[in-house]
């Protein structure tokens, strides 16, 4: 068997005096309506708190928790427990809790198993099958009890003797099903509160008078709707009790207006009635107003009848004659204002259904007789305008605290002015539905002010300024940036927890000289530049040493504040994100980039002019223009007729010698080229016109070798002139000019404007004197000059 779940909750056990209420935030172990039969065993010996009831488990042996030294809680109510040995309890030392409630224990005075539960604080046999109420002597072990619940058939005067020396903070008694009642049986029981179960009988009333006399805090339940244990009030003897409650009771106007007189005048200080049920809405008695209590309180009301007089019922309640008034989750729709000037100080109207009509007497006339009211809650009502309820107050000149939250309340101007009370200290406007403009509309006097759970994108610096205030909560909003104190000067707390904030401007902190407290926590904090400055501000006043002036206390530092932008710092600690310096200044980045960025180039630059790189770089590029050039222009066979050699060399006599020691022999004897050479070539007999003509008809490319003397050879100007004519006759790019030496244009003769243009709109070949280069440019013109030509025949030859 295996537990049905694990459930993280807050034990608060019921009918418990709120001094007593235990508070238990750990896992329960849950077994409960399991149909189990017995304790499951195998139970780990970490568990704590153990739950066991609504099942069929009938007898609890030594065994069953032999494995849970730790448990602290055993709840076993619910069950069929006939037997529980005395030993059962022998290894749970750490007992604390323990519910035997609605079960089938038969004899009180015989329970040895209390013998080993020495801690137990908390201790429920109610509902058991005991006959008689007597308790047996291991109760008087029980040092530590705080809350004991009990129920029997009969009650005497002898049965609590055993813990006549014990002082309980709550003695819970049943009694239904109590069927005899001795008299002053409890009055020997020492207890703070005692919670009696009435059992609308006649044994009600005796019970009641030995409460009244022995306990201070008394509750009673389940009363009957003649409420006679208070209509009895007047004729019993000494009363004790100073703080009555009445709970799940069911009665008629006139016994509740008159039972509430009959407390009014006895020595009761607190009264309260919650699960409240009134019939029969007429004959109410006039209220008794000579005597003051301390506090009146009415949770859960409810009404039958569908038409009364409605006015008589809230003037019935507003009208009590006491400090503190409450009237909580009752579905009323308004209330009244007090006929004379009330001692009320705190009133305390929750979870109802009013509107912001409240308190108004007429259009004309507000109520003026709330003048002692010091405290007013208003929360979770149905309360929409705040201009008009301020309207409704404003002459409570004793208020210093305000709840509105928990309302649909919003602000504008046209709502019309805010007329607070003039002595308005703290105000809490929580869980409304307020932006911005609700800034327009705050007391002078406030000092402490929750605005948290709204819908503020921004707070306005041009608002009044409020001197007083000096806590501020703007949790739970839409705030893009942290807000700024000049509206606020004295401001020393300020929470902006689960906000929208970014990257927040430090200059907003600046502005808060006296701020000591600031929440910050749970925003989505964008890790850049932009919060690099806030983010280092902020570390700086967290972690001051201490013995210097004291910085900002930052709720939840260090780890509520965490980076959700960029992934790269997603989730990260505020206070680990660190961007250096020069990431976040341009000058500086510019700086760190420019200076290696110009070192370097000129590094580079200096290089390539010391190795001549560019030269290369232009060689490069014209052998690879002039490869592609190759193998786009490529010809096919039967257009390459008729061409004899590749190339045909034009040249000035003074670069002879150049031509036959360089150009003829790489090109014939390392590339197997066929030049064409005048001195080779031409054929004896033809003019030297029919030579040129003849070689540049047989060659695919004309070479020109250029230099100072070509262009002054008019053969040379011939040649160029006949290849030029030849290139536009062919419709292809034949001519490459070689540079043998420096031409500048301006010494080239205007008869060679042919020239001229070739040159600066073509490229051309350069002699480079260095040896080291001339194998790359050797490449480059054989790449020009490569082709298949016909192998020539004899008869050519």
């Amino acid at each position: 068997m295996k537990p049905s779940g694990w459930w993280l909750v807050s034990l608060y056990v019921t009918c418990f005096h709120p001094s007593l209420i235990l508070a238990i935030k750990r896992i329960i172990v849950n077994y409960s309506n399991q149909n189990l039969s017995s304790v499951p065993p195998g139970l780990k010996p970490s568990t704590e708190d153990l739950d066991l009831s609504l099942n069929r488990i009938k007898t609890l042996s030594a065994k069953d928790f032999l494995t849970t030294p730790e448990l602290h809680f055993l709840n076993l109510s619910w069950n069929i427990l006939e037997k529980i040995d005395r030993d059962t309890f022998n290894s749970t030392p750490a007992l604390e809790i323990l519910d035997l409630s609605h079960n089938r224990l038969q004899n009180l005075s015989d329970q040895p198993y209390l013998l080993k539960t020495g801690r137990l604080q908390f201790l429920d046999l109610s509902s058991n099958l005991f006959s008689v109420m007597a308790l047996g002597r291991e109760f008087s072990t029980l040092k530590c009890l705080q809350w004991l619940g009990l129920s029997a058939k009969s009650i005497s005067n002898q049965d609590f003797s055993y813990i006549a020396n014990l002082t309980l903070k709550t003695l819970f008694i049943n009694a239904h099903g109590l069927q005899t009642y001795e008299d002053s049986s409890l009055t020997g029981v020492h207890a703070e509160k005692a919670i009696i179960a009435l059992s609308k009988s006649d044994l009600d009333i005796p019970i009641a008078v030995d409460v009244f006399a022995a306990f201070k805090e008394v509750e009673f339940t389940m009363v009957d709707s003649g409420m006679k244990v208070i209509q009895q009030m007047r004729r019993r003897g000494i009363v004790r009790t100073v703080s009555l409650e009445i709970s799940k009771v069911e009665t008629t106007w006139h016994v509740l207006t008159s039972c509430v007189n009959t407390i009014l005048q006895s020595s009761i200080q607190q009264l309260s009635f919650s699960d409240l049920t009134m019939t029969e809405m007429k004959d109410g008695m006039p209220l008794f107003t000579s005597r003051m209590l301390d506090s009146f309180s009415t949770t859960r009301a409810s009404v039958t009848e569908f038409i009364f007089n409605q006015t008589e019922l809230y003037g019935f309640f507003i009208n009590m004659p006491a400090r503190n008034v409450s009237f909580t989750q009752t579905p009323i729709i308004f209330m009244t204002c007090p006929w004379t000037v009330s001692k009320i100080e705190v009133l305390d109207l929750s979870d109802c259904a009013l509107t912001e009509n409240i308190f108004s007497v007429d259009p004309e006339t507000e109520c003026n007789t709330l003048t002692n009211l010091v405290k007013l809650v208003l929360r979770g009502n149905n309360l929409k305008h705040l201009g008009p309820l301020t309207s409704r107050i404003h002459l409570m000149d004793s208020l210093q605290y305000v709840d509105l939250s928990q309302n649909t309340l919003s602000y504008s101007e046209e709502q019309g002015k805010c007329v607070w009370p003039p002595k308005v200290v703290q105000l809490d406007l929580s869980s409304n539905g307020f932006d911005q403009s609700v800034f327009k509309c705050l007391p002078d006097s406030v000092q402490i002010l929750n605005l948290r759970n709204n819908r503020m994108t921004t707070v306005p610096e041009d608002v009044r300024a409020l001197d007083d205030l000096s806590v501020l909560d703007l949790t739970d909003n839409r705030l893009l940036d942290l807000p700024t104190c000049q509206a606020f000067p004295n401001l020393q707390k300020l929470s902006v927890r689960s906000n929208s904030l970014h990257s927040p401007l430090p200059r907003a902190l600046e502005t808060c000289p006296h701020l000591k407290d600031l929440d910050l926590s749970r925003n989505p904090f964008i890790c850049t530049c932009a919060l690099r400055k806030f983010a280092s501000l902020i570390k700086d006043k967290a972690t001051r040493p201490k013995g210097e002036t004291p910085g900002l206390t930052l709720g939840h530092w260090p780890a509520g504040y965490r980076c959700s932008y960029p992934e790269s710092w997603s989730n990260t600690l505020l206070e680990d994100f660190y961007l250096p310096e020069v990431s976040c200044n341009p000058l500086i980045l510019a700086i760190t980039i420019l200076i290696p960025t110009i070192t370097l180039v000129v590094t580079i630059s200096l290089i390539c002019h010391r190795l001549d790189v560019p030269w290369y770089v232009k060689m490069m590029w014209k052998w690879t223009r002039a490869k592609h050039h190759a193998i786009t222009s490529q010809r096919k066979s039967e257009d390459l007729e008729g061409l004899r050699f590749h190339a045909f060399v034009s040249y000035s006599q003074n670069n002879t010698d150049w031509v036959k020691s360089q150009f003829l022999p790489k090109l014939e004897g390392d590339y197997c080229l066929r030049v064409c050479h005048h001195e080779r070539d031409f054929i004896p007999g033809k003019t030297i016109v029919q030579n040129i003509l003849r070689c540049i008809e047989q060659s695919r490319r004309c070479v020109f070798v250029l230099s100072s003397h070509f262009v002054q050879s008019e053969w040379c100007h011939y040649e160029l002139y006949f290849a030029n004519h030849q290139r536009v006759t062919r419709g292809m790019d034949s001519i490459i000019l070689i540079l043998l030496e420096p031409l500048p244009l301006y010494l080239i003769p205007s008869k060679y404007y042919q020239l001229k243009s070739m040159m600066s709109r073509r490229t051309y070949l350069e002699w480079p004197p260095e040896g080291a280069k001339q194998k790359l440019f050797w490449a480059n013109l054989r790449a020009a000059l490569q082709a298949d030509l016909p192998i020539r025949s004899e008869r050519e030859e």
